[in-house]
């Protein structure tokens, strides 16, 4: 099914795009219908949800917030009950709260909350006068536990430069040869490389096209390593379906690390990164001759200064997290960051230019780079740090230093500041801690506003109603409940959580479209997405579960199939109409990197929810006293490691003469870590980290502080980390003898 080629340009400039959240609705809004239903008109969606009595149609945990939208034109409350899927009994019931008119779908809306109601069990929502909802559940299980990963398979299913095979996939039917093999040896366009070709090979597709492209590449990394960051153990060796399991590390780092490949690849021997790599000509639609399309002409384009600096902090955020699976690969991903920052740094900056490329990819044009320094900067400054580079100190100036140290606010590709800021807060370092608590401010601010939003619109969505919806409408929601967890971790507020698990409601049916936007979700989901190798294979083979579609898109149409002229929340293509869609109905990899990241927080999560308000904050204690405690070494049987937690300042332990010695405290229970104090002997540790874990072993762990430079005496860090050990690994002594605690206390909740 042959298809127009993508009119430019094919992405959101930046001032299009984050931007466009603050921009007033211009769409005239539609004025309620008379009748029961008061619902704007929208584009025809048969296999969509027919009921105005819109729930999510999986279902909600017993703890959550249950809110159902029900489009109705009446001014006055309408009775609800809640009823038994199966037996139709009554066990539940009250009124609705009338809305009113909600400006992104032209809806008059009402809102019907049975949180109240926690018994486990399928349920249908019914509405006098409306009718009832989809059959949903109600369970103190995890809704979605298979989400995460599926979303996951995502990356696999889109690698490329080597075959796909059936055995990783949901279904063996797209399978294929390796797309664009040829990526080894890429000629540069117009010979701007002067006669070099780059070895690009290794890359995920990056959306409906074959493109590859380091900017989007770079937030969409970022966001898969940002949940391993703090939530190691989340996709271990053999949790997902890729070819490297059984390698002794992270599933998840294996599929970033294959998809992160052609990195350092986009960096010629002198100058700036290629832009980006695509063909000349726009694929076929669908693509069911990978032959052909590996023949078609590809390109690396023109070098960005943006892309260079993407380069450099995907490279330096890599090189972090692999360095203990395979030292050698992360000493080259770290070589390659330095390189691309140097050369970001030291040569004028140059924006990409629309004009000057082949037709066959998207453009991602960004002519403000300020930001992608930024957030550059903080990953080769996190890495430097972790590893004692002595060139930690100047990435720390150039961080510190930015117009955008500690910002928090919408991002995306263009729009990445906030990525520097998130991994600031999740890595450990010596940046004041003055610095961090602003950070912190920073974010629990921005994340109350979501809330705010959240509560005044008449669907669970994200974006505020007069805001137009951007060309990925569902991603920016996506990140906002990134943004929402991570606010989450640092305060334990359960209204962020309970926002996140609202918005999920959103993305899951509760919209109006009437539909569940993430495929293989609901009993109206999303069966087209804008995929040249699924739909392939359609109707014949469904898509497989776990794609988020990218959603109304009202800011930025440019496709024959996405309807103009309606409220934003409703510039949605209508089915199987995906070959024309692309402004509404592609999928992504920095949309689903997002869904990847929230699903599988929900899914940890589970055992968090309360409901009633903000968690209750015992107080600060001290968690290590008295605890069982052991350590690398001992310098004699006189200085124990029990001695560490003694509460006495006049016993310590000591390790042998040697450097890399450890003590570990075992909190007895996943606790979360607030502040430590140590209390050194003159013996003590000049480089040193502290981890966190709830593996005894530190098979995976995540970092609370770490220093280069300590000065011994009393040291006192705040900190943030959940874990049931503790483990202080001194790196190097500061003298000739070992290292020695009087105290090692550790304090939390």
């Amino acid at each position: 099914m042959p298809r127009a080629p993508h009119p430019r340009p094919r992405r959101l400039s930046r001032s299009g795009a984050a931007a466009a959240l603050a921009t007033a609705l211009t769409a005239t809004l539609l004025a309620p219908a008379s009748g029961i239903a008061a619902e704007a008109a929208a584009p025809a969606a048969a296999g969509s949800d027919p009921s105005p009595v819109r729930v999510n149609q999986v279902g909600y945990l017993t703890a959550a917030d249950k809110v159902a939208t029900v489009v109705a034109a009446s001014t006055s409350p309408l009775a609800w009950q809640l009823r038994g899927a199966g037996n139709n009994a009554v066990v539940a019931s009250g009124t609705t709260r009338v809305h009113g008119s909600d400006p992104a779908s032209g809806d008059h809306v009402h809102q019907a909350d049975f949180s109240s109601v926690t018994r486990p069990g399928d349920y249908r929502l019914s509405v006098d006068g409306a009718g009832s909802s989809v059959a949903f559940t109600i369970q103190d299980r995890a809704l979605y536990p298979q989400l995460g990963r599926e979303a996951m398979q995502y990356f696999y299913f889109h690698r490329m430069g080597t075959s796909v095979e059936g055995q990783y996939l949901q279904h063996s039917a797209h399978a294929h040869a390796a797309l664009h093999p040829g990526d080894s040896s890429v000629p540069c366009y117009n010979d701007w490389c002067r006669g070099e070709r780059l070895n690009t090979a290794g890359s995920w597709a990056d959306a409906g096209d074959f493109g590859i492209y380091p900017v989007n590449h770079a937030i969409s990394a970022w966001t898969l390593l940002n949940l391993y960051e703090r939530d190691p153990a989340a996709y271990g060796d053999g949790s997902l379906p890729v070819p490297e399991q059984g390698n002794g590390r992270p599933d998840i780092l294996d599929e970033v690390e294959y998809g992160s490949r052609f990195m350092s690849g986009m960096l010629p021997s002198t100058g700036l990164a290629s832009h980006k790599v695509h063909n000349h000509t726009w694929s076929a639609f669908p693509v069911t001759d990978v032959g052909a399309e590996n023949a078609l002409a590809r390109s690396a384009m023109p070098p960005s200064t943006n892309a260079t600096y993407a380069v450099a902090r995907t490279n330096a955020q890599l090189a972090r997290v692999l360095r203990r699976y395979d030292p050698a690969r992360a000493d080259a991903l770290w070589a390659s960051a330095r390189t691309a920052w140097q050369r970001a740094e030291a040569m004028p900056d140059v924006d990409y230019a629309v004009d000057s490329d082949a037709e066959g990819g998207g453009d991602y044009p960004d002519t403000r780079n300020s930001d992608d320094r930024y957030a550059a900067a903080a990953e080769l400054y996190l890495t430097a740090h972790r590893r004692a580079d002595g060139s930690a100190a100047g990435y720390r100036s150039a961080v510190t230093g930015s117009p955008h140290y500690g910002q928090v606010a919408q991002f995306d590709w263009a729009e990445v500041a906030t990525a520097g800021t998130l991994s600031l807060l999740t890595v450990a370092a010596d940046l004041p801690a003055a610095d961090i608590a602003r950070m912190r401010g920073s974010l629990t601010a921005f994340a109350d506003s979501v809330v705010t939003t959240l509560n005044g619109e008449g669907y669970p969505a994200l974006i505020p109603g007069s805001a137009k919806y951007p060309w990925g409408s569902n991603s920016f929601i996506a990140n906002r409940m990134l943004l929402l967890g991570t606010a989450h971790d640092l305060t334990d507020d359960v209204r962020y959580l309970k926002a996140m698990h609202r918005a999920m409601d959103y993305l899951m049916g509760n919209n109006a479209m009437r539909l569940s936007y993430i495929t293989g979700y609901g009993e109206y989901a999303e069966t087209d997405l804008h995929d040249r190798l699924a739909w392939g294979a359609y109707p014949g083979t469904p898509y497989p579960k776990g794609w988020l579609s990218g959603g109304p898109n009202n800011e930025n149409i440019n496709d024959p199939a996405t309807p103009t002229g309606r409220p934003a929340a409703k510039s949605y293509a209508g089915p199987d109409t995906a070959p024309d869609a692309w402004g509404s109905k592609e999928n992504t990899v920095n949309w689903n990197a997002p869904l990847a990241w929230t699903a599988t927080y929900l899914d940890r999560t589970t055992d968090r929810l309360s409901s009633g308000g903000p968690d209750p904050q015992p107080e600060e204690s001290l968690l290590s006293q008295g605890r069982p405690t052991w350590a690398s070494s001992s310098e004699n049987s006189g200085l124990t490691p029990g001695q560490a937690v003694d509460g006495r300042d006049d016993t310590r332990w000591s390790s042998a003469f040697q450097d890399q010695q450890w003590i570990t405290v075992d909190l007895g229970a996943s606790r979360t870590v607030s502040r430590l104090m140590l209390k050194w002997e003159a013996a003590y540790a000049r480089s040193f980290t502290v981890q966190v874990s709830d593996d005894p072993g530190f098979g995976t762990s995540r970092e609370l502080y770490a220093t280069t430079s300590s000065t011994g005496g009393t040291q006192q860090f705040t900190v943030s980390g959940q874990g049931r050990y503790v483990r202080l690994l001194g790196r190097i002594r500061a003298t000739p003898y070992g290292i020695s605690l009087h105290e090692f206390q550790v304090h939390g909740r």
